[in-house]
């Protein structure tokens, strides 16, 4: 949620927890496995 939240911030950068650049990073890391998880479930189930 950090992350997410961070991408948004456009005063006190600073004093975010993660930038964001990094909070964008995550966040696409985070959808990425998530299909890959999901595109790996569904080949392995479809017959």
């Amino acid at each position: 949620m950090t992350a997410g939240l961070a991408i948004q911030a456009t005063v006190h950068l600073p004093e975010l927890p993660i930038g964001p650049w990094a909070g964008l990073g995550v966040l696409a890391l985070w959808a990425a496995v998530a299909l890959v998880v999901g595109s790996l479930l569904l080949h392995r189930r479809d017959a």
